[in-house]
């Protein structure tokens, strides 16, 4: 069995994923920002899972820190992607019921608004967004691994395990239903290395991290029966 305190290590990596990759879509670009990221995402090795991907990453916002005028068009590439302006210009806004149902609202923000609900956790967003903004999304992805990794510290394996499908259910059930293709026909879009770079590095983290659940399931057999 995978020992608690490598297992509480393993949550918060994976909290600091989802919210670092939270941040692209919730904030609009500035030098602050890309300087906060790229202090977040450290030292890059190419040769590890996700590493190529995260190495663009981190390639385009030391790139547009160097670029006096890059924040310009990147914050004229943001409003674009994700202002959902209008059909002619960008694509889909990031919320979920829109690319899951056509509209906003619907069954899919009522089961999100539950699974916030039950989990006691709300997405903080610096803008008042919807529910269902992928941002959101990931934000709870993130504080639920920061309290699965809390558990795991207070050797509280029954509360971490609890957590731990719970974010299984999140991806299964939200996430990994619209994000990849969501991601996809934004990227094919996209005119910028920054956002370019997101939109590849998001639904392979997301997809990433759902393996990592199934082995952190593996991992502890008094629990594996249950999951």
């Amino acid at each position: 069995m995978t020992s608690t305190a490598t297992l509480a290590e393993i949550a918060g990596r994976r909290s600091r994923t989802y919210w670092l990759l939270a941040r692209g879509f919730a904030e609009a670009p500035s030098r602050a920002l890309f300087g906060e990221l790229f202090a977040a995402l450290g030292p890059v090795d190419p040769a590890e899972l996700l590493g190529e991907e995260t190495a663009a990453f981190a390639d385009a916002v030391q790139a547009a820190l160097r670029m006096d005028d890059e924040s310009v068009v990147l914050a004229i590439e943001f409003t674009r992607l994700f202002g959902g302006i209008s059909e002619s210009y960008g694509g889909m806004p990031p919320f979920e019921s829109v690319v899951r149902e056509g509209r906003w609202g619907g069954d899919t923000v009522l089961a999100l608004t539950a699974a916030y609900a039950d989990a006691d956790i709300v997405p903080p967003l610096p803008e008042a967004s919807p529910v269902d903004h992928l941002a959101a999304e990931l934000r709870f992805l993130a504080i639920a691994c920061h309290r699965e990794g809390e558990a795991w510290q207070a050797d509280n394996t029954q509360a971490a395990m609890d957590w731990v499908r719970r974010e299984r259910d999140f991806l299964d059930q939200h996430v990994l239903r619209w994000v990849p293709a969501y991601c996809e026909e934004s990227g094919n879009m996209a005119e910028t290395a920054f956002y370019c770079a997101l939109l590849v590095l998001t639904p392979r983290a997301c997809l990433l991290d759902r393996e990592d659940i199934d082995t952190i399931l593996e991992s502890v057999p008094a629990f594996a029966a249950h999951a």
